[in-house]
């Protein structure tokens, strides 16, 4: 059983050391240093956002990965979202975050999304497979565009039409799960 619940001040390091775990580094697009200093700024700055929502990912009650929706534009009624797995999982629901997520953020009245969109690094070819199977479309490709390891590495574009996951998502519609709300909200 998955569970999302709000980010919390005092997974600042737990989080910090997933992020910099190198399974998971490599598939992000940016690099971070190991500063907690740094991490509760950040913290700071997303936990009075009214753009940005963090959950941290609980399979059967145990901390195992990060899910967030930022930049969203409520006037245009878009967003962005990410999520990284920092543990292992005891169950293979892993590959079904996103499709909670999904039936979570575009159910919500309050946020009225018309669509999602990311940045892939082509490296992540789990990824990319995820958002195919969900009904994302490819809209571009930024060429030798993320420099690792001392090469450059393309990101892909994506986005997924709440209309397009409502059609293609029909078959997952059961598949809900409990998201902590906001106290902003």
């Amino acid at each position: 059983m998955l569970y999302f619940r709000r980010l919390r001040e005092s997974d600042l390091k737990l989080v910090l050391d997933w992020r910099v775990k190198p399974d998971v580094a490599q598939h992000m697009l940016t690099e971070v240093a190991y500063d907690m200093r740094r991490q509760r700024a950040w913290f700071d700055r997303i936990n009075i956002s009214l753009n940005d929502e963090y959950w941290i990912i609980e399979s059967e009650r145990t901390p195992v990965g990060v899910l967030n929706l930022s930049e969203i534009d409520r006037a245009n009624r878009h967003a962005t979202w990410g999520l990284y797995i920092g543990e292992t999982m005891n169950s293979p629901v892993g590959g079904m975050i996103p499709i909670y997520f999904y039936n979570y953020v575009f159910g919500r009245k309050d946020l009225n999304l018309h669509k999602l969109h990311g940045k892939v690094l082509a490296n992540n070819a789990s990824m990319l497979k995820i958002h195919e199977t969900c009904g994302y479309r490819q809209v571009g490709i930024h060429k030798d565009h993320v420099l690792r390891d001392g090469r450059y590495m393309d990101v892909y574009i994506v986005e997924l039409m709440r209309d397009t996951w409502l059609a293609h998502g029909k078959r997952f519609g059961q598949h809900t799960a409990e998201f902590e709300a906001s106290d902003r909200a």
